[in-house]
């Protein structure tokens, strides 16, 4: 057992460990990882956590204790005290020391002699004596012979083998490692096309094509003053792998479209407006409602009655429409207006006067005939009375039978 020294393999779960071991100084204390220094703090006399590195587990950790051996720790001096204290500081110093120094040696096997030609090798306790064998040889006085056949591929460093040391005419092809031929050893005009396998040659390959070019499915070959690469095609356009385009939607601005693009009028909107009523709007040169706003009489000639309607200010709905189908071809008919405020439809009970029944004549009287409508009773002769014919016959002026001229100017009277 060690007296001077504790070892511990991490496990990852801390980075304290325990100082087994008694010591004159902290300072004589050194703690190692992996072979390594680490820096560490005290927690007490018994305690260190290790500050760096991170221990995440199966590393070695060795505390050592190395007490001061180029400077003594006690000086006596002619007619002083000799104390307790200053005696055992001094024989702690020559103590520890000492089991540091047998620590040391425990490294060594038991068993180690010192056979000519062996050395000293540790197994992972202690140090054994070994004979040298296996790639290389070893002599008691230090000669190492690497063994014929020894040297391999990997244990010879990079451009390590010159000219020199290969004999004239000695390498063939079979012995030229693959892609070990550049370009400086291939003369000129010497590879043909029957050298290229199928599909070797690469983007990288070629000087106008990037490095990094390959078949992207859906790219194409763009340059970028350089060489070309393969790039999505994307913003107003795209590309399928089959080479159709499309144009995205809402890209085509007024400024896209040529001047004699033609476009039809079936384009526009939902396509109700014809090319014909476009072409109406030929010639306008400025709001098309304030100019209808702006008509005054006598402005506008004809007017179709089936595009022709007058509707109510307050409600678009209610509307007057003219329908002059009526009238015979070729002929003009003309509403005249008194000059007075009308209003038309049906006249009210008890207000049409004489003054607005028609003309007619003197002693006619009006009937109804058949059907219902108005009709006039013809003027009858002096001395006649009016006489009824039955139904379906209007009324008629005949001469009295039987009646004296009273009679007849009191029926008359009383019709």
């Amino acid at each position: 057992m060690a007296n001077s020294k504790v070892q511990y393999t991490a496990d990852g779960s801390t980075q304290s460990f325990a100082v087994t071991f008694p010591f004159i100084s902290r300072s004589h204390v050194s703690v190692e990882v992996d072979g390594s220094a680490a820096t560490f703090t005290w927690n007490n006399d018994s305690q260190i956590t290790i500050a760096s590195p991170t221990l995440s587990g199966s590393e070695v950790v060795l505390i050592v204790r190395s007490t001061s051996q180029s400077t003594r720790l006690v000086d006596y001096v002619d007619g002083s005290n000799l104390t307790e204290t200053d005696l055992d500081l001094d024989s702690k110093q020559a103590f520890y020391m000492a089991q540091e120094s047998l620590d040391e040696l425990t490294l060594l096997d038991d068993a180690a002699v010192a056979t000519s030609a062996h050395i000293l090798v540790g197994n992972g306790t202690t140090f054994t004596n070994v004979a040298v064998s296996g790639d290389v040889t070893i002599t008691n006085g230090g000669a190492v012979t690497i063994a014929n056949t020894a040297v391999e591929t990997a244990m010879i460093a990079n451009d390590a083998i010159n000219g020199t040391k290969i004999a004239d005419d000695a390498i063939d092809s079979e012995h030229y490692t693959d892609g070990s031929i550049d370009t400086a050893h291939i003369a000129d005009l010497n590879v043909t096309t029957g050298k290229i396998a199928n599909d070797a040659i690469t983007g990288a390959k070629i000087e106008l094509f990037d490095d990094s070019y390959a078949a992207t499915n859906g790219h194409i070959l763009v340059a970028d003053g350089t060489d070309f690469d393969n790039v999505a095609m994307s913003g107003d356009v795209t590309i399928s792998n089959t080479g159709v385009t499309s144009i995205a939607t809402g890209v085509i601005g007024n400024t896209d479209i040529n001047g004699s693009a033609a476009i039809d009028a079936s384009k526009i909107h939902n396509g109700n407006v014809s090319n014909a009523e476009f072409a109406y709007l030929d010639g306008v040169t400025s709001s098309i409602q304030t100019q209808l706003n702006s008509i005054s009489a006598g402005a506008v000639s004809t007017v179709q009655d089936d595009v022709f309607a007058i509707q109510d200010d307050g409600d678009n709905t209610k509307q007057i429409t003219f329908q002059a189908s009526g009238i015979t071809s070729g002929a003009t008919r003309t509403i005249t207006m008194p000059d007075s405020n009308v209003t038309l439809g049906t006249p009210n009970d008890n207000t049409v006067s004489l003054a607005k029944l028609a003309g007619g004549t003197d002693g006619n009287l009006i009937t109804y005939d058949t059907s219902g409508d108005p009709a006039h009773v013809a003027t009858g002769n002096s001395g006649q009375i009016l006489t009824s014919n039955g139904a379906g016959a209007a009324p008629t002026f005949q001469a009295a039978t039987g009646a004296t001229n009273g009679f007849a100017i009191a029926m008359a009277v009383a019709l």
